[in-house]
């Protein structure tokens, strides 16, 4: 059975809005400028960590994207400044309720700053997964946004609600790229608060959490590099 890439996402910096992609370069450790900036609480130095933590639930409602090398980020998805522009650092703090402060991760083992866990570089959910989630809550809206993927595949309907757990240890082929199932994604309470314009629904959490062991989606490790389109053809060994 064969599929094809839906959507691709990058989220430059963790916790806030993603940024949707027509074509993606994925390095060996991921979409390249994919999680490569974090936010913190100026005033504790803190990491943001909106599903655990009532005080970072306003952060996932600012945007970010890659902008002539850099990192841009907004509070409306329309207005973009550098993290370092006085009026976005006013706008944020507003937004969300305290003062950030924006900073690209440390290399691994500099010891500096960096994320709070690391994990498999490459998030993947499929179509399946979500049309079966909607089926389940029908007055919720299951929006790819709330799950935070970086590859959307559309994978037909299968006996199982999930199929990608079944991909766990396979070979993935999508277009030039090969990925390998590496274990599966655990969700935590940020799929249910606000962001992006989506509402707040606990539902939604509670469901993945009783139906499917509080999983959503898989990562997935890189075996081969490439460049990813929308309508790639997706292949399972």
């Amino acid at each position: 059975m064969n599929g094809k890439v839906a959507e691709l996402w990058r989220y430059p910096v963790s916790s806030m809005a993603g940024e949707q992609l027509a074509v993606a370069r994925v390095e060996a450790g991921g979409i390249a400028g994919d999680r490569i900036w974090g936010v913190l609480d100026e005033a504790t130095g803190r990491i943001a960590s909106p599903g655990r933590e009532k005080q970072f639930i306003g952060v996932p409602r600012a945007h970010a994207k890659i902008a002539d090398g850099g990192v841009a980020v907004s509070v409306d998805g329309r207005s973009w400044a550098g993290p370092d522009d006085a009026s976005m650092q006013e706008a944020l703090s507003t937004t969300f309720g305290f003062k950030p402060m924006l900073k690209p991760f440390d290399p691994i083992g500099s010891g500096g700053f960096r994320p709070r866990y690391e994990h498999a570089p490459i998030h993947l959910l499929t179509t399946a997964a979500l049309r079966s989630l909607s089926r389940e809550l029908p007055d919720s809206v299951i929006d790819t946004r709330r799950f935070r993927p970086n590859i959307l595949v559309d994978w037909p309907d299968e006996d199982h609600t999930m199929p990608e757990k079944d991909w766990i240890g396979r070979e993935i082929r999508i277009g030039e790229v090969v990925l390998r199932g590496k274990r599966p994604c655990g969700r935590c309470g940020f799929i249910t608060i606000e962001q992006d314009r989506l509402p707040v629904d606990v539902e939604i959490l509670r469901t993945v959490v009783q139906r499917h062991g509080r999983d959503f989606g898989i990562y997935c490790d890189v075996v081969f590099p490439g460049h990813l389109t929308t309508d790639a053809r997706v292949a399972v060994a």
